[in-house]
């Protein structure tokens, strides 16, 4: 089973290439970054990590489509590929529904702010600029006339595209080379839900793009000690609260009942009651938390709902994490 590994922009860039070249050694396919308006920056991270591994594919987890003009992401990530010798994947999305409209955009309602066509033409404008010749391109979001990129791609860089949209997973199944199917939280039935999706666009296309998908991971050898310590990642607290959809739970029996306690603490900023207030299940079912054996188990059933390539997001003993699901050792 081949797997990668993704992170939040939580630590320092040279905490960065520590993670990197030990998830080299350890055997994984590929590294990934996400972005964050208020973290870090993340192509600052992969270009530090390119030099400082030699192997590992490195992957933006992901690139909105509203802080960087789809000319600058190609030049970036052009040069990216240049400097890490073809291994970097550019990972593209509409961004983070609370912080992008902190910078002055809107985001809903969707029928207004048309995020499946923004996204067509940033794939779009990127492939011309890479293609080599002379872009005119005027598009609703987008106008390009005239340029040129003034130096070749060493190797074509792959495109991911993350959405959690029917519509966003059919067309990135026609156009992609990869999908990433979730942000870090989503249970095995609503990975089977999205996957559905990605594969009417396969029909579509005739492709068969590489399924990506975020899993956050608390690995220890005491099961209640990784589950606390998921509890207590403000992150997973914000995605149960605000960003996880109600059906992917209710086949588990987690109702919107269920957990009315913690998002009516989380709404009112009652942060300790909110952790206290997670049913253990919702832990259970959404992230792959406990011993060794039993998140390799885990990650299993995700393969077995149409995942590909498994990213595993590791909180708490980090090292620990990718030392015991580590490809290598397998």
């Amino acid at each position: 089973m081949r797997l990668a590994v993704g992170f939040n922009p939580v630590f320092s860039a040279r905490d960065g290439i520590h993670l990197s070249t030990k998830a080299e050694a350890a055997g994984f396919d590929s590294l990934w970054m996400h972005e964050s308006l208020f973290q870090r920056d993340t192509v600052t991270y992969l270009a530090s990590m390119a030099l400082s591994t030699m192997r590992i594919r490195l992957g933006s987890g992901i690139i909105n489509t509203f802080t960087r003009h789809p000319v600058t992401t190609a030049a970036t990530f052009g040069s990216l590929s240049e400097l890490s010798g073809g291994r970097v994947i550019l990972g593209l999305g509409l961004g983070s529904f609370p912080t992008i409209p902190l910078i002055g955009h809107q985001i809903f309602p969707v029928e207004k702010t048309r995020p499946l066509r923004r996204l067509k033409e940033y794939i779009q404008v990127v492939q011309q600029v890479w293609s080599g010749g002379k872009i005119d391109f005027d598009g609703e979001f987008f106008k390009v006339h005239n340029l040129q990129m003034g130096f070749k791609l060493p190797s074509p860089v792959p495109i991911y595209v993350a959405s959690l949209s029917p519509k966003t997973l059919e067309y990135a199944a026609t156009v992609a080379d990869g999908l990433i199917l979730s942000p870090a939280l989503n249970t095995v039935w609503g990975t089977e839900r999205m996957v559905e999706h990605v594969r009417r666009g396969e029909s579509l296309s005739g492709r068969t793009p590489e399924r990506a998908s975020y899993m956050l991971a608390s690995v220890d050898k005491d099961p209640a000690r990784a589950a606390q310590a998921v509890k207590d990642y403000y992150f997973f607290d914000y995605q149960l609260a605000e960003v996880v959809r109600p059906e992917v739970l209710l086949p588990y029996g987690l109702s919107e009942e269920r957990l009315a306690p913690m998002k009516e603490a989380w709404r009112k900023g009652d942060v300790p009651l909110a952790k206290r207030s997670i049913p253990d299940e919702a832990v259970e079912v959404l992230t792959l938390t406990g011993t060794p054996d039993h998140v390799k188990e885990r990650i299993s059933q995700y393969v077995k709902a149409g995942v590909t390539l498994p990213v595993i997001m590791p909180i708490g003993d980090v090292d620990f994490a990718i030392q015991s699901l580590a490809p290598a050792s397998r």
